[in-house]
């Protein structure tokens, strides 16, 4: 028997096929989308329904499978537009059932603060490209679902770590260093908090609202190698200076902004008590 509930994700990812493990544990039926066959073997064994999708060209499928979602989050980064939207918002217009629809997007948006703190009712001022296509993204969601009589609801995300992808990971490789560029600080999220924030938004939706979800502790990228250094007994690498760092352009790009990011509303308006308030619980649990 079908579930009532059914998630299609597209871009089935880190955080979604982390939601994606919570609902079926819930009984939900969960559909996600990947960029080729691999990748959709490799979500069918996790446990889901899959089908392609490139981003290029409409998913052979997926208007069919959309007709019977009650749920659909958009977790695909967009380009010059978004192409979940250019290739799909039409079958969207079909879907009789949808209930929520969410958008995955950035603190990005917010751009430079030179370290002061920004939440959900601070202009969007973004610098770089990649930020300023996914507010036009953003943008661009809103238009088309105030047009079906529905808002999304948006998520803006900082940087992800999780079980596998962590600076106990990146240590352990010998790929770990202490950047050093004064006054600098990164909001973080472990995809734990990511998968509760979203859960608790589709069990109660608040249709038009933004949410940051991040942690508690904005911190200097160095003190969270040195942790996870501590953690695992080794020494840190040596510290290197932003200045002299050799890092590609969008690695050098992100420490151009330095914001502190608050996370009251999810707390306020979902009921959401993070898993892992800081990366010292993160990390930790982790190793």
């Amino acid at each position: 028997m079908t579930s009532s509930k059914t998630l299609f994700c597209f871009g089935m990812g880190f955080a979604g096929s982390t939601l994606g493990r919570l609902l079926l544990g819930d009984g939900w039926r969960v559909i996600g989308t990947a960029r080729d066959a691999a990748g959709c073997e490799a979500l069918e064994k996790t446990g889901f329904e899959a089908c392609l999708f490139t981003g290029l060209e409409r998913g052979e499928g997926i208007g069919e499978l959309l007709a019977s979602a009650s749920h659909v989050l958009n977790s695909v980064p967009p380009g010059a537009s978004d192409p979940v939207l250019a290739l799909h918002g039409n079958d969207l217009k079909h879907c009789m059932k949808l209930q929520w629809f969410g958008l995955l997007s950035t603190v990005g948006v917010y751009g430079e603060h030179h370290g002061g703190w920004v939440d959900e009712d601070t202009k969007p001022a973004p610098i770089a490209p990649r930020s300023m296509e996914r507010l036009k993204a953003e943008q661009d969601w809103q238009a088309f679902c105030a047009g079906l009589g529905i808002a999304p609801h948006i998520f803006r995300l900082p940087g992800i770590y999780g079980s596998g992808r962590n600076q106990l990971e990146a240590i352990r490789r010998g790929k770990a260093r202490r950047l050093i560029k004064q006054g600098q600080v990164f909001n973080r999220v472990h995809v734990d908090d990511i998968a509760q924030t979203l859960h608790a938004s589709m069990l109660a939706p608040q249709a038009g609202h933004l949410f940051n979800i991040s942690d508690d502790e904005p911190a200097p990228p160095q003190d969270v190698v040195s942790y996870a250094c501590d953690l695992l007994g080794l020494a840190p690498p040596p510290e290197v200076k932003f200045i002299d760092a050799d890092l590609s352009p969008m690695a050098r790009s992100f420490y151009g902004e330095c914001k502190r990011v608050r996370n009251d509303r999810i707390k306020r308006a979902l009921g959401i008590t993070l898993k892992y308030p800081t990366y010292r619980e993160g990390l930790s649990d982790l190793l």
